[in-house]
């Protein structure tokens, strides 16, 4: 071979052999990873539900069920039923909050520009009458039992019912409240405490919505009836101490009411099987 002539590929030096020649000592150890301290932010370390976004948890998933299924939640409302009760009964310092709010709320109708408020209002509270509420369970358990071909729904809405009215009414003669507008309560006439058409109108159309639920496939379809019902019952007890019908707690000591029997009916009752 020439010194103008290229060695062959076969005969050259490879590159990695040239530098283990001239490095012929043992290879360094490669880099350790750096120690850090645990992080602080617990929520930083939960990675499990957003793993594109890790810590990024505001609320993470799945509380607000794990709060619905959980047995302190009717003992939560139960116990404020009990308070409010032993209040209204005591008549304790806590009706200052129905003074305070029924005052508030006079002061805003009286300041109220749009008559149309009112009239959606007055409309609004009927939906927590019997003549209302009523006949919407009845249709939604009808078209329960007929989708899924069983009478478990039927039995479902007759417990729901029952246990309505064997709170609500119970309740109203017992305590005997006023109203607001100091309408006297007679010897075993209906008092105002609980809201019957707060609980009638949750009760009802909750279970209603859980019956039509039940046979639903879609989960987005599912969450918007739901919201869809609490917005709607919700909206009852407003118009009611809006419309000067009841106080603030009656109406509150009916959501007790309704948040306990609805928890109850969808842990225990029978439920038909999906089709």
């Amino acid at each position: 071979m020439t010194d103008g002539e290229a060695a062959p590929a076969g005969d050259r030096p490879s590159p990695a052999k040239h530098r283990r020649g001239h490095h012929s000592g043992p290879r360094p150890a490669p880099p350790q990873p750096i120690d850090r301290p645990p992080c602080s932010n617990p929520r930083a370390q939960r990675t499990g539900d957003h793993q594109n976004h890790p810590g990024a948890l505001p609320p993470a998933p799945g509380w607000f069920l794990h709060v619905l299924n959980s047995i302190w939640l009717p003992v939560a409302l139960l116990t404020l039923l009990g308070v409010l009760t032993e209040q209204v009964v005591t008549k304790g310092p806590l009706l200052a909050v129905d003074r305070a709010v029924r005052h508030t709320t006079l002061r805003l109708v009286a300041d109220n520009p749009f008559g149309w408020i009112n009239s959606l209002a007055e409309g609004w509270t009927d939906l927590g009458s019997s003549g209302i509420a009523v006949p919407l369970l009845v249709a939604a358990t009808l078209a329960a039992t007929l989708r899924a071909r069983s009478w478990k729904p039927l039995l479902s809405a007759a417990l729901a019912g029952a246990a309505l009215f064997a709170t609500v009414i119970p309740g109203k003669i017992l305590v005997g409240r006023p109203g607001p507008e100091g309408q006297p309560v007679g010897p075993g006439d209906w008092g105002w405490f609980p809201s019957g058409h707060t609980s009638t109108a949750g009760v009802c159309l909750g279970t209603a919505a859980w019956l039509l639920a039940l046979g639903c496939a879609s989960a987005r379809l599912r969450r918007g009836l739901y919201t869809v019902t609490a917005f709607l019952c919700t909206g009852v007890g407003i118009t009611l101490v809006w419309r000067d019908y009841h106080w603030f707690l009656d109406v509150v000591a009916g959501w007790c009411l309704t948040g306990t029997i609805l928890w109850s009916l969808v842990r225990w009752a029978p439920r038909a099987p999906r089709r």
